[in-house]
């Protein structure tokens, strides 16, 4: 028997069609098959099947759907069998066509793996020809079936990009530029496919059409997201515009094709060839390769030359985690998670979710600078365990301790022997000695290597024992000092180090020494500065540099000037603003400086300060721009921000952490990091010294976490604990704002009596403290209570009058996001050409505000409003609204506020294979295109609804 959902649900028997009956008894075999082989409970099918509100007769209805699939089995009647507490689906791999296609996938890997790009084109074709159309086509709406489908479809598309990498190794660069230039279009934010048209276009002699791909992406990305190409694109064009000679060859793994987060390297690689051949031994044969070495000796730039150069052993993926910033090994797994790609889901932890994850692909990941992560080694382990094909490549000063486990020592770079009858073309095939002298010549292109400075070239590489960042950091000092000058100042400097303690790393020592000394070369107010820096994690602004070292803006500018030209700073170049940041071990002297000058605690304290009033500015922002310039200076200022809120909690300063966590707690909602919000403000309420006021903002802070994630007993609790609070301080107004959310939270809850009792008080309040604005916000409350006691026109006054206050005050942004219950009510009353005006005034307000998050939730009403006159185009908006809403983090959708959805609607009025290309249509729409759409419906249908 043959079971299918790439497409419309099928079961063919030796052949022949078997019809398996109603829409609901197809959804019932649809959750099945997602979960074959596995026991599903009767309580979760009910729950699967009738959404909201199962009929009484539920179960009797799901044993007779059961009843009638065993029928229609016919003699494999029994492979579905009750068992407690539910029912099991019995299928072989082979009988379920997206087991088969998964299989298919995954030969077509291993093939491309092992370098036979014919054999993976060929298992790569045969599985993307499983596929009918969109997965679970008849229950792509239902909720059990959204993690299915959007894991079918990654895979689909993971399995597109390898045919086609496969393709392109076997010459057939004219044959797929066409479905290349249609998959970018189609798919503009996955930069795999334009990556691979470039090549294409490339390799097809049309280098300047393979640039303007690279250009239209670039001004996509900046316009959607507000960021740059990945490293990928940007080597691409690189290679392009340069014309490397590799990129005309058809021969797989000339190109890094695979994906590959690999951050760009600001100066070139020097040397390391034994290393790299060693290095290369060893990834094809072990699984956890840990690179040990002393601070500076190069371990992270290996790792990152390894990775490039052998890309195309990981068909899905080379990922850079940097740990550096990283201060406690619980969130670990999390910090992997997010260069993954991967968000938070509910109830499943962030290494559950990357087991999961990699646990079919063949990737590599570099972990780097673990040394002070080494209580999460185990999670190393979990992963090595979980994902079969999985290579980790660690960083450390120390090895991991786990089984299995490879250490690869990384030496210094070779250096030469200390003879002056050394000929000077002899000098330079030393690593330590080229990689001096390549960073020499990046300060002053006039250096040369000479018979002049050989010897005290020479002497310099072995007094700094071939480390390569020492020998950086010296070769920096270039432009101020000649060679001799500079080994008569290093000579002084490692006297100082035999005072050192005997227990100290020699190595170690040495790069000590590099270090302090370019830092007692500095005057004494670029040293305050630079110690003061050493507080930041993950880079800083010019401004936070100002404010957290105490200096006003012109000086600011002026030593951190000073700073990047002596290389103790640099500038990152992943990002689109002025940042800077600093080594890991030039931070680590920095630290020690400043504890030595004894101003860690106060430089502590002006950092949090700092950004508590970031976060307190930004805050206004992150309610009516939830995706917007507030959320993306947070997203910048991550470390920071933790950094701060852990110098709250360690130096007995709560207030400080509260006032932070509570301004911040909606960029948590939007960004996905939902749990880790909680356990910050959950660990300051628990600080006894933390004061009312701020433990009250924190409080509702948590409450808020809590309603989203659906807690809402949890986040009533809290909210009761502020609103006390609120009221012994004599708060009237956060007390009144509190019995707002409580009033939302019960509503939501199904406790209608005590959502109106809230919205009541809270209204009451607002009044007596003359806050008109605060009592719209109340009535919104009151009339939510309304809506879910059927008092339509009761529910629509009431509602009416609380936007125009809103609007009265300028609060546009709760205005716009309130106007979908408007409308719901409306079309109730039967008004749909008015409905739909009103979400359109949404759809144009959210899109004016940049608030993509509720913009895509107006849509799909606009698409539901639009159904029953104009279903195909009102279903082609859905199907956007359906791929947007991944990007845009969710939403209210109609079913919620009880109004079917444009495609339910459409199912009755148009054919199933006009609806489902319509459907995949719009799946390819972008926002603006979707909004574009949404205004042209809403005319034609007021236009409908006009008497003629």
């Amino acid at each position: 028997m043959d079971f299918r959902i790439l497409g419309q649900l099928e079961v063919v028997d030796d052949g022949t069609p078997i019809e398996v009956g109603s829409p609901r008894q197809r959804a019932l075999l649809a959750r099945l098959l997602i979960s074959a082989n596995e026991i599903v409970s009767t309580d979760r099918l009910v729950d699967d099947l009738w959404t909201s509100d199962p009929p009484e007769t539920a179960r009797h209805t799901l044993h007779v759907y059961v009843s009638r699939l065993r029928k229609a089995f016919g003699d494999q009647g029994g492979r579905l069998q009750h068992e407690d507490p539910g029912y099991r689906l019995t299928v072989e791999t082979d009988e379920l066509d997206a087991s088969r296609f998964v299989a298919l996938a995954a030969d077509g890997r291993a093939a491309r793996a092992r370098g036979d790009p014919e054999g993976a084109a060929a298992s790569l074709s045969d599985a993307l020809l499983l596929w009918r159309g969109p997965a679970l086509a008849d229950v792509a709406d239902e909720p059990f079936a959204r993690g299915e489908l959007a894991r079918l479809e990654e895979l689909r598309l993971d399995a597109l990009e390898d045919r086609l990498w496969a393709d392109l190794a076997l010459g057939r660069h004219n044959e797929v530029v066409e479905e290349l230039r249609e998959l970018t279009a189609r798919h503009p934010m996955r930069e795999t496919f334009p990556e691979q048209l470039m090549l294409a276009l490339y390799r097809s002699d049309r280098q300047v059409e393979a640039l303007r791909v690279y250009q239209a992406v670039r001004s996509t990305l900046a316009m959607e997201l507000g960021i740059e190409p990945g490293p990928a694109l940007q080597r691409l064009e690189e290679r392009i515009l340069a014309h490397d000679p590799a990129l005309g060859s058809s021969v797989e793994g000339t190109i890094a094709d695979s994906p590959a987060e690999l951050p760009l390297q600001r100066t070139s690689f020097v040397g390391r060839h034994r290393e790299l051949a060693l290095g290369a031994e060893l990834l094809g044969n072990v699984r956890l390769l840990t690179l040990t070495g002393a601070p500076g000796s190069g371990k992270t730039r290996l790792a990152l030359r390894l990775a490039a150069e052998h890309a195309d052993m990981y068909p899905d993926g080379v990922f850079f985690v940097p740990l550096a910033p990283l201060t406690d090994p619980r969130h670990c797994d999390a910090a992997v998670a997010r260069v993954l790609g991967l968000a938070e889901v509910p109830g499943e932890s962030a290494l559950e979710g990357l087991e999961a994850f990699l646990a079919r692909r063949r990737v590599l990941l570099i972990l780097d600078n673990f040394e002070h992560l080494l209580e999460a080694a185990p999670m190393v382990g979990r992963l090595v365990d979980a994902a079969p094909e999985l290579t980790i490549v660690v960083t450390s000063r120390s090895p991991l301790g786990l089984s299995g486990e490879q250490e690869f020592p990384v030496p210094p770079l070779a250096v030469p022997p200390l003879d002056p009858d050394l000929e000077v073309g002899d000098l330079r095939s030393y690593d330590a000695v080229a990689l001096f002298v390549a960073r020499c010549l990046a300060v002053d292109p006039t250096f040369e290597l000479d018979e002049t400075n050989a010897d005290d070239v020479s002497a310099i590489t072995v007094r700094l024992d071939g480390l390569p960042l020492a020998i950086e950091l010296a070769a920096a000092r270039i432009r101020l000092l000649e060679p001799a000058e500079l080994r008569t100042r290093l000579e002084h400097r490692l006297k100082l180090l035999t005072e050192s303690p005997a227990d100290v790393d020699e190595r170690h020592r040495t790069m000590r020494s590099a270090i302090t000394w370019s830092y007692e070369l500095l005057d004494s107010a670029e040293q305050a500065l630079f110690r003061r820096l050493g507080v930041f994690l993950g880079g800083f602004t010019l401004d936070a540099a100002a404010a957290v070292a105490d200096l006003n803006e012109e000086d600011a500018l002026d030593h951190v000037g000073a700073l990047l030209s002596k290389s103790l700073l640099y500038r990152p170049v992943d990002v689109g603003q002025a940042r800077f940041s600093m080594l890991e071990m030039t931070r680590e002297l920095a630290l020690e400086e400043l504890a030595a000058a004894d101003e860690t605690g106060e430089t502590a304290s002006r950092h949090a300060t700092y950004f508590v009033r970031l976060a307190e500015e930004v805050e206004p922002l992150l309610s009516s721009e939830p995706g917007g310039t507030g959320a993306a200076r947070l997203a910048l200022e991550v470390d920071n921000l933790r950094a701060a809120l852990r110098h709250s909690l360690e130096d007995d300063h709560p207030d400080l952490g509260l006032q932070l966590a509570g301004s911040i707690w909606r960029y948590w909602q939007s960004s996905d990091q939902l749990i880790e919000g909680r356990e910050w403000l959950e660990r300051l309420l628990g600080h006894p010294q933390a004061s009312d006021d701020a433990r009250a903002k924190g409080l509702t802070a948590l409450a808020g976490l809590a309603y989203w994630m659906a807690d809402y007993d949890e986040a009533l609790l809290r909210y009761e604990s502020a609103l006390d609070l609120y009221r012994d301080a004599g708060d009237r107004f956060n007390e009144a704002d509190t019995l707002y959310g409580m009033s939302l939270t019960a509503g939501w809850k199904g406790d209608l009596e005590q959502a109106r009792r809230f919205a009541a008080d809270s209204e009451r309040v607002f009044e007596q403290v003359g806050s008109r604005e605060g009592m719209g916000r109340a009535m919104i409350a009151r009339a939510f209570v309304l809506w879910r006691c059927d008092d339509l026109h009761g529910a629509r006054d009431l509602w009416e009058e609380a936007l125009a206050i809103a609007r009265e005050a300028g609060d546009v942004a709760l205005a716009s996001t309130q106007l979908v219950g408007l409308a719901s009510l409306t079309l109730q009353l039967g008004e749909p050409d008015e409905a739909m005006r009103i979400v359109l005034d949404g759809v144009r307000e959210a899109t004016e505000l940049r608030n993509d998050h509720v913009t895509v939730w107006m849509l799909d009403f606009a698409a539901a409003f639009a159904a029953p006159t104009h279903p195909e185009r009102a279903v082609r908006l859905a199907g956007a609204v359906d791929a947007l809403r991944m990007e845009a983090g969710g939403g209210i959708v109609p079913a919620s506020l009880e109004i079917e959805d444009a495609r339910t609607v459409a199912s009755r009025l148009i054919d199933t294979a006009v609806l489902e290309q319509a459907w995949t249509e719009g799946r390819d729409m972008s926002l603006a295109e979707s909004v574009g759409l949404a205004y042209a419906l809403g005319d034609e249908v007021v236009a409908s609804h006009v008497p003629r």
